[in-house]
């Protein structure tokens, strides 16, 4: 068995978790970042950390030294990260993206830092201000060797105009039950697997996949089934091998007895809107059960609240059925402590505009 060492992610020095992981990769105490009332864990858990929790409870998941080594030095190696080369730290320590920035510094032997890194990963909320503002943060962006992206989707107008301006990208695609990203640009890491159940749902494993989730023998038997871990993605392989993620297969919700999917509907928006963060959620609607409601930051371009207009869009482009509700309207989406957008927050908010 093994010895626990409880860290609050949200408060703890960035360097002290580094040390904290390398004594727990090289065989010391087991790095708790979660509530965890034991004092002792199996010998093959080094790290005990929550997934993001965007639907439902999140659950602890517990990955091993082997995978943790195995994430970090891939993922070095895909990048062209080489011994000395930073880490800048640009993702909060509670979630895997946060955990890795300090697993690939232990393995390029180098200190993790505030800003200025060769290498960096950002969440499409971060580029796309930094895109909007042009400022420090675009600086970074545009000097480091690579940015690697991911934690949701990116729409095809952030990848374009992040190339036009010299933003190094690099897409990423994983999840904490793989140790975070283990497809980059489409491809797998060496040793990643990819299949697809029942043609649709994305199923992974590979080097870095946890071993399960901790005290949860059903959650654990029923994702990770037969050395693969069984995502809740759908997706299909391009004419050139590529990953491509069609978003999640929950991703629906059902408004007057129709299926709605909001991913589909925000993709459209998107398109017509590119200069907009948009975001597509299911609320709560007393006549229809669920319905669609549109969240949408304030572009340049943006004249005011504009439901017809998007009601009018999806209808045509999609159906009738499918055209959203209601309309929020913000400066800029609201972010939690661990880098993910308040979906609550959105989904209780007044609306600017609905029918």
């Amino acid at each position: 068995m093994r010895k626990v060492e409880r860290i609050d992610p949200v408060t703890v020095d960035a360097l002290r978790l580094r040390d904290a992981l390398a004594r727990a990769l090289s065989g010391g105490p087991a790095v708790a970042l979660t509530a965890l009332p034991h004092e002792l864990v199996g010998e093959d858990v080094a790290l005990l950390i929550e997934t993001g929790g965007s639907t439902g409870a999140p659950k602890i998941v517990a990955l091993s030294a082997s995978a943790m080594k195995a994430s970090a030095r891939l993922s070095n190696q895909a990048l062209g990260a080489t011994k000395g080369d930073c880490w800048s730290l640009s993702l909060p320590l509670n979630h895997i993206a946060g955990v890795n920035q300090l697993l690939r510094s232990i393995d390029n032997d180098s200190d993790p830092v505030v800003k200025g890194g060769e290498f960096i990963s950002v969440v499409p909320t971060q580029l796309y201000r930094a895109l909007r503002e042009r400022g420090e943060q675009f600086e970074i962006l545009t000097n480091a060797k690579k940015v690697l992206i991911g934690g949701a989707t990116v729409p095809a107008q952030l990848l374009h105009d992040a190339a036009s301006a010299g933003v190094p990208l690099v897409t990423s695609y994983g999840m904490t039950e793989m140790c975070g990203g283990c497809i980059y640009d489409g491809r797998t890491l060496p040793g990643v697997e990819v299949k697809f159940i029942n043609e649709k749902t994305i199923a992974l494993k590979g080097p870095m996949q946890a071993g399960g989730y901790f005290e949860d023998d059903f959650a654990t038997r029923t994702s990770f089934i037969d050395d693969w871990f069984i995502t809740s993605d759908e997706g299909e392989l391009s004419n050139d091998g590529k990953l491509i993620v069609h978003g999640r297969s929950d991703d629906v919700i059902i408004s007057g007895g129709e299926k709605i999917s909001p991913n589909r509907v925000a993709e459209l928006l998107r398109e017509n809107f590119p200069t907009s963060e948009i975001l597509v959620i299911g609320v709560p609607d007393r006549e229809w059960g669920e319905s669609l409601r549109v969240i949408m930051t304030l572009g340049h371009d943006h004249q005011g609240p504009m439901l017809a207009q998007i009601r009018e869009l999806v209808a045509k482009r999609i159906s009738k059925v499918a055209a959203p509700r209601s309309l929020l309207l913000l400066s800029a989406l609201p972010i939690k402590a661990n880098g993910k957008i308040d979906y609550q927050f959105l989904a209780n908010a007044e609306a600017t505009e609905e029918i």
